[in-house]
């Protein structure tokens, strides 16, 4: 399962970097808006349909690769201990 705490900055990072974009565009508020919804029409729904699969694929080899992480540092402790216990011998 997603973190839903390391969600949050990534949402005010595209919120803020939004606002920037939308600051450098200039204009008023009527010429933000318009861009703003072109931008919006461009994600059609089929879009995200992907974006998501992606974002899954990417969560599934991110579990995976933090399973294998995890059985690395056992191996790591266990020869260490393996290496500790003969060398007192």
């Amino acid at each position: 399962m997603p973190d839903a705490r390391k969600l949050k900055p990534k949402v005010q990072a595209l919120q803020r970097d939004t606002a920037a974009l939308l600051k450098l565009l200039g204009g008023d508020d009527q010429d933000k808006l318009r861009f703003w919804e072109i931008l919006k029409g461009i994600t059609t729904p089929v879009q995200l349909r992907l974006v998501e699969q992606h974002i899954d694929a990417m969560q599934g080899a991110l579990t995976q690769l933090q399973a294998t992480a995890k059985g690395l540092e056992k191996s790591a402790k266990e020869i260490g201990v393996g290496m500790a216990a003969g060398a007192g011998a």
